[in-house]
């Protein structure tokens, strides 16, 4: 096997050129020199005779160095044809010795004319025979080398007649004049031996460049062994340089062919069929000629030289001998054409079989009903998908076979293609399967009549049944919640549109459970999916069968009622609360519900309609009832929830004012508009500051000071609490850091508020010790204030963010303590540091007794857990003599100073002021 290892490329092209363009000038000079006659007949032989054997040499190295990149045959093939090349110059060489040539002192002659003769017609045929050729078997090559003889030998015949004869008759000839005919015969059957590889080898492999100008060297060692034969005739060898330049150029040739690198991207040789089978003719041509030429030989002689009747009798045995190979080769592609006919009708066979069993098997039922409704073919899957045997149908009416409304609907589709040959339809129809069940059937029907090998229409059906059920199940999933059953938003906006589009009164009921996320937190999710379902039921019995009752996401749920409106629904609205307020047992513990509910009904729709447009189509007016129901139970909540509220188109304006609000403090927060107050924390031992809380204030550039508990909720609701909270943490220890900065000393101990949406997030820790890191912050100089309720929410998520804030060295504070659900054991167990007393509790100190005793009852238990307690809103001295004389340790309030700009606060702590 034969593989090329050669690599085109660019570099190899152009070192190529390069090489050709130095063969290509040197061949000049030789050509010039011989031309030329410089320096005498002696001179111009011996250039001629060493320019042979260096080109020679040349093209036999080109030669051997395209062998290298070859394995197997086509690398032995290259070899010999090095060896070859190199020693037909030698043969050259040595037939300028019988003269004098510079540099040789006795004729080499008798020695290298054997060697020539062995280079030229045995090495390079070798050569050529042993290259590989997939696309050329042996008989095909042995017949190019017949082809190659009668070429040659016709050739000879012609020349004979026409220039040989004439010049014979001056002289008798010996057998060396005959012996002489062997070279030029050699080189028109190489050539013509690579000419037939060529074609092949190009449409194959999109190569062959180095036979061709191989092939094309050989043509032009035929043009000199051709003058060789004339001199030889007229025995004047006084031009025999300049009949040698022929191979100097063929010497060249074979060097740019055997260095030229393979391109990769050449296309295969596609010839015309005619030029293919005309190159077959050609040695037919070639005897054809040389007959004539001898026919008019012997009429014009009235004799035949024997040598002409001789090759004459040589080209009848080789005409014999190819008649013989393509004979040969005939009987074996007739051979081959009956393997592959037999495997071809054994594979046809075997796919008739193969499409029959697909067809025995198939889900589709495959009909053929010719033009008079006859049915001329059933597949046997009529028997595994309908239960019918196929016999059963064959020879009859389909139409008499089925229902009358299918029978109806097929014949309609089958006169609709009819007009239009091969066209399709496809529809749904309901068949009877042979138990008596009913089955939905699809039924593509083809126009087949002008196909001679259908001649009918084509009826492919399949039971399509399970894909409906699919279908409507998905279209159930679409439409309902899979928790509970109920309708979710889509079909409840729906159904809405359509009672609306139909004109009747509607109304919508909008209901939101209160505190199921403490349910949630508290017993489980799989506890309150439980209570979801249990609500559900109860909902479904307060209303009549023709409502519809719809879950719209998490403890979100809708009730539609048709032909009733807002005063009507009310009576509804309080029979589901008071339904929803009977307890719900799980396991031994019962659990109470309640929910805030709200009412829209058309006439508050037909209301917003005014606002929005007449032109509203009903899917529109039906998400508009909807959002009113919604901004109604809002409402409702905000009342405390349990109770239920109907829609006013004042709850729409103050929807509206809260998103511009919502807008305006997103573009503060990415503006920087927002700024920090700072109200000092005092240590009621000695009455210096020894900290601040940090207090985001928003000036608004046209409503003005927004108060916090305006905005903060909605930043709690939207999610800008977080990127909000980051700013004031960083912002918060900056300054600190600066402060200390400027007073030479540690940093103020810098209090900041945590919303329970940052203790959401699992980078809370990663964020604050990126805070630190960026201001330089100490961390115990940093104190983090949460609310009671993350103690509740989520309390081992919660647990495990306070333990990893409290191993970065901060302080941890709970504020407004007293106001929430937080117990002792809570406290134990979070690692708090600090509590902060409410200022609902110091307000009233000294006026109400049990508020004093629980006020001092906080104090007592910071002090018993090892935590220091800070009293907020000391407006008065006898709220403060009062906190002194329990042993609160810290305070702050309006007594002692305002939430001031971060100037002022600067000075109260630069200039250790007591307060």
């Amino acid at each position: 096997m034969a593989v090329d290892t050669t690599v085109p490329g660019s570099r190899a092209t152009r070192r190529w050129a390069r090489l050709s363009v130095a063969a290509g000038a040197v061949l000049a000079v030789l050509i010039a020199l011989v031309t030329a006659g410089v320096g005498g007949p002696d001179a111009t032989r011996g250039v001629a005779a060493w320019g042979l054997l260096g080109m020679s040499s040349a093209a036999a190295a080109g030669c051997l160095w395209r062998s290298r990149g070859f394995t197997g045959r086509a690398r032995w093939g290259w070899a010999l044809l090095a060896a070859g090349v190199f020693a037909w110059g030698l043969g050259q060489f040595g037939w300028f010795t019988q003269w004098p040539v510079p540099g040789v002192t006795a004729s080499l002659f008798p020695l290298l004319s054997s060697i020539g003769l062995v280079g030229l017609v045995v090495l390079i045929p070798a050569g050529v025979l042993t290259l590989p050729s997939a696309s050329q078997p042996l008989v095909n090559r042995l017949r190019s080398v017949l082809d190659g003889l009668l070429i040659a030998s016709s050739l000879v015949i012609v020349a004979w007649v026409f220039v040989v004869d004439a010049r014979m008759e001056s002289g008798a000839r010996g057998l060396d004049f005959y012996f002489t005919l062997v070279f030029p015969l050699t080189d028109i059957v190489i050539a013509t031996i690579l000419a037939y590889m060529l074609p092949p080898q190009r449409r194959r492999h999109g190569c062959g460049s180095d036979l061709a100008f191989f092939g094309t060297g050989m043509v032009a060692f035929a043009i000199t062994d051709i003058g060789h034969v004339f001199f030889e005739l007229v025995g004047d060898f006084s031009s025999a340089p300049l009949v040698h330049l022929p191979s100097l150029a063929g010497y060249a040739l074979i060097l740019m062919g055997a260095v030229r690198p393979r391109d990769g991207d050449a296309k295969p040789l596609d010839l015309p069929p005619g030029v293919w089978s005309t190159a077959i003719l050609v040695p037919y041509l070639a005897v054809l000629a040389a007959l004539a030429s001898s026919v008019m030989f012997h009429l014009q002689t009235g004799t035949s030289h024997p040598f002409v009747a001789w090759t004459r009798s040589f080209l009848i045995l080789l005409i014999v001998g190819r008649q013989l190979l393509t004979q040969l080769e005939n009987r074996a592609l007739t051979r081959t054409l009956e393997s592959r006919v037999a495997e071809r009708t054994a594979a046809l066979h075997a796919r008739e079989q193969w499409f029959e069993a697909l067809i025995r098997h198939s889900s589709d039922v495959v009909t053929v009903i010719d033009t008079d409704g006859l049915i001329r073919y059933q597949s046997e899957s009529m028997r595994r998908v309908f239960g019918y045997p196929a016999e059963a149908f064959v020879g009859r009416r389909y139409t008499d076979l089925v229902d009358d409304e299918v029978a109806l609907r097929l014949a309609q589709a089958m006169r609709q293609v009819a007009a239009r040959p091969f066209a399709d339809v496809t529809l749904e129809v309901v068949h009877t399967h042979r138990d008596g069940g009913k089955r939905p059937s699809e039924v593509i029907i083809t126009n087949l009549v002008d196909d001679p090998h259908v001649a009918g229409f084509v009826l492919n059906t399949r039971d399509i049944s399970e894909r409906m059920e699919l279908q409507e199940q998905l279209m159930h999933e679409a439409y309902h919640d899979s928790l509970t059953q109920l309708a979710n938003r889509a079909l409840f906006r729906e159904r809405a549109a359509t009672a609306m589009r139909g004109g009747g009164a509607v109304t919508v009921l909008h209901l939101d459970l209160d505190g199921f996320k403490r349910i949630n937190d508290s017993l489980g999710h799989l506890a309150g999916d439980q209570l979801l379902v249990q609500v559900a039921d109860r909902l479904r019995g307060c209303v009549r069968d023709g409502d519809l009752v719809a879950r719209f996401g998490a403890d979100e749920f809708g009730v539609l009622l048709l032909g009733e409106d807002e005063a009507g629904a009310e009576p509804v609205a309080r029979r589901i609360l008071d339904d929803l307020d009977a307890p719900v047992m799980f396991g031994e513990r019962q659990i109470h519900v309640r929910a805030s509910i709200g009412l829209a009904g058309t006439s508050a729709a037909a209301s917003s309609a005014a606002v929005t447009g007449p032109e509203d189509n009903p899917g529109d007016r039906a998400e508009q009832l909807m959002r009113n129901a919604d901004l109604a139970m809002h409402h409702a909540k905000a009342t405390g929830g349990g109770v239920f509220s109907s829609y006013h188109p004042r709850m729409r304006e103050g929807l509206a004012d809260r998103l511009e609000l919502e807008s305006d403090l997103r573009a503060a927060l990415e503006n920087g508009d927002l700024r920090l107050h700072y109200q000092p924390t005092v240590d009621l031992a000695t009455s210096q500051v020894i900290g601040f809380e940090a207090l985001v204030r928003w000036p608004h550039p046209t409503r003005g000071m927004i108060n916090p508990l305006d905005f903060i909720p909605i930043a709690e609701a939207t999610g800008m609490i977080v990127p909000l909270g980051r700013w004031v943490l960083h912002e918060a220890c900056r300054q600190a850091v600066a402060w200390a900065a400027a007073g030479d000393g540690p940093p103020p101990k810098m209090s900041v508020n945590v919303s329970v949406r940052q203790f959401d997030r699992a980078d809370l820790s990663e964020m604050v010790t990126q805070v630190l890191t960026d201001t330089g912050m100490p961390a115990d100089r940093l104190c983090l204030e949460m609310t009671e309720s993350v103690l509740m929410t989520d309390t081992e998520a919660n647990l495990e963010q306070l333990l990893r804030l409290k191993a970065l060295g901060l302080t941890l504070a709970i504020d407004d303590f007293g106001t929430g659900y937080s117990s002792l054991a809570y406290l134990r167990r979070f690692p708090v540091d600090t509590l902060k007393i409410d200022r609902s509790f110091v307000e009233r100190l000294g006026v109400i007794a049990d508020d004093t005793a629980l006020t001092d009852t906080i104090v007592r238990l910071g002090k018993s857990l090892g935590m220091a307690t800070v009293a907020e809103g000391i407006e008065e001295f006898g709220q403060l003599a009062a906190l002194r004389e329990m042993g609160c340790g810290f305070a702050q309030g309006y007594y002692f100073s305002r939430p001031v700009p971060a100037d002022e606060a600067g000075r109260l702590f630069l200039e250790g002021a007591n307060v």
